[in-house]
């Protein structure tokens, strides 16, 4: 029975130092599986392992409790907890957060962490109801030099000392024009601000006016409703002075979409990088500015489920009988911000 169990245990710290040196080779070499959740099985003592910077899997007796330890929080009144949470849980409760067309645009959750690092990974679990429609904004890293600790807009503009980006759904794959639509709440990808965004004005992507970049894998992840599913996305800071940093995001422990310099080929039209390797116009990704001064690190953490009265228009548009164009709701579970890859929860 020792002998089982010592057998067990170094396997599962054998596929944690996989995942470690895999990401130490280099952009072409990110991880997958199981990464620093092999450790801790159920994500049982995950918040002691030096790598992890916050955690939250909402087990508190009450939200309050929960509450205060997030810097801001708006519309607390949509959240509550559930006891619907992931096959894979050893907990007992999730956070529900619902938005009502005409009283709320959902609500967010949001910390700081200081000063910030060169490099960070947000693990999550999202549940979307079985009729959700499409969405406006959701999950955001950001980074600035000594941020507030509440969150801050910037649409329209491009920013000079700061970043943000978020792994979203969206409605249409732009990765081709014309692009395809998919049905609510659409397929996975990057939205993001940086110094050296490109503008929709143009197609050379020059203008006054700047809204999210637009970061699309090649295949379309689909984002299902009515089910669990395990998100984690990664930044990665550029030295400053070159523009080798990065993106990259997993689906249930599989490497989706990956924008670290050289990982794809792919050219820029308007505000898109249009993940094309097959384009005559298609180069090696040249990575991502993110900075121009080493004081700006990753320190902001939005935790954000933004329903706003365009995205229920959108999904009205697109007439999906299936979607409700009312309510929404969704779920989430076993959060966790870390220096290093996480992966889905083992047993």
């Amino acid at each position: 029975m020792k002998l089982a169990l010592i057998g067990a245990l170094t396997v599962t710290v054998l596929l944690s130092l996989v995942a470690r040196v895999s990401l130490a080779q280099g952009a072409g070499a990110l991880p997958e599986g199981a990464g620093l959740s092999a450790k801790y099985p159920g994500d049982k003592g995950i918040e002691g392992d030096d790598a992890v910077v916050f955690v939250e899997n909402f087990d508190e007796d009450t939200l309050e409790a929960m509450l205060t330890r997030w810097s801001d929080k708006k519309n607390s009144d949509t959240m509550a907890f559930s006891a619907d949470i992931p096959a894979e849980s050893p907990g007992g409760k999730s956070l529900q957060i619902t938005a009502t067309r005409g009283k709320n645009d959902g609500g967010h959750l949001f910390n700081v962490f200081k000063p910030g690092y060169e490099q960070l990974f947000a693990r999550f679990y999202v549940k979307f109801s079985a009729d959700h429609g499409y969405l406006h904004h959701f999950i955001k890293l950001q980074g600035a030099i000594d941020p507030p600790p509440y969150p801050m807009g910037g649409a329209g503009s491009r920013p000079i000392n700061s970043f943000t980006t978020g792994i979203e759904p969206t409605r249409s794959d732009k990765n081709k024009y014309p692009g395809t639509d998919y049905p609510p709440p659409g397929i996975w990808h990057f939205y993001t601000y940086w110094p050296e965004m490109r503008s929709y004005e143009t197609p050379e992507g020059r203008g006054s006016t700047f809204y999210g970049n637009y970061f699309s894998p090649i295949a379309s992840y689909r984002v299902p409703r009515d089910t669990w599913t395990c998100v984690e996305f990664m930044v990665k800071l550029n030295e400053v002075g070159k523009s080798n940093g990065g993106q990259a995001f997993w689906i249930d422990g599989k490497l989706a979409g990956n924008f670290m310099p050289g990982a794809v080929k792919g050219y820029w039209m308007r505000d898109t990088f249009r993940n094309d390797p097959t384009d005559q116009r298609s180069r090696p990704f040249e990575g991502i500015r993110w900075r121009t001064d080493r004081r700006v690190l990753v320190n902001k953490f939005w935790f954000l489920y933004y329903m706003s009265e365009g995205a229920f228009k959108s999904t009205e548009e697109h007439g999906a009988g299936s979607a409700n164009i009312r309510q929404n709701r969704v779920w989430f579970d076993h959060v966790v911000v870390a220096k290093e890859y996480i992966g889905p929860l083992t047993k």
